[in-house]
């Protein structure tokens, strides 16, 4: 028994030590996003202040929202420059936000463009009913816009996991690659520092 358990957990490890999730660096990941067809990055937004992260202001005025703090912004601009420096720019991909501010100010301040759904909001703002609402949308514009140019999902760490089973944390991407069906099939975790 003790043999068995033993080598169930080094298989356990042999498979965590060889998938594409730790195997890819960020020099594949970002060649990944440059050549390939299908790919999406699910982007969490840039740093934010204190408040009630699932307020969301259906007027777009985002009032009691939590906003991006100076940090916050910095590193969403800093997203930008280094998408653009891979010659990412934005008529080379497609960009979707929640349409919580802070999201939606991320998108803007990183790529100057953005589609924005009520619907990717954060799923903790309406109940746990919304959890699927918000996976059904968030896998509705992966199909929509499948194809050559990469998506970037900008988006909050509750779908991030819903929709990857990760959870990167500020400056980190994930890299994905989707199905006809909007599936993602997880590459890798980008640095974006």
């Amino acid at each position: 028994m003790r043999l068995l358990f033993t080598l169930a957990g080094c298989m356990t490890a042999l498979s965590l030590w060889s998938s594409p999730a730790l195997a890819q660096s960020g020099d594949a990941l970002w060649s990944v996003i440059q050549t390939r067809p299908h790919i999406v990055v699910v982007l969490r937004h840039g740093e934010v202040g204190p408040g009630d992260s699932t307020h969301f202001d259906a007027s777009g005025r985002c009032q009691g929202e939590r906003m991006l703090t100076p940090q916050g912004q910095q590193q969403a601009r800093a997203v930008g420059q280094l998408f653009a420096s891979k010659g990412l720019t934005p008529e080379r991909v497609q960009v979707v936000a929640s349409a919580m501010c802070r999201t939606r100010d991320t998108a803007q301040l990183a790529f100057g463009q953005t589609q924005t759904d009520p619907a990717l909001r954060e799923f903790l703002s309406g109940g746990g009913e919304r959890m699927n609402e918000a996976t059904d949308a968030a896998e509705g514009w992966i199909k929509r816009l499948r194809g050559d140019r990469p998506v970037i999902l900008v988006t909050h760490l509750p779908n991030i996991d819903a929709l990857t089973g990760e959870q990167p944390s500020y400056g980190e991407a994930v890299v994905a690659e989707s199905a006809p069906d909007g599936a993602l099939n997880v590459l890798g975790i980008l640095p974006l520092r």
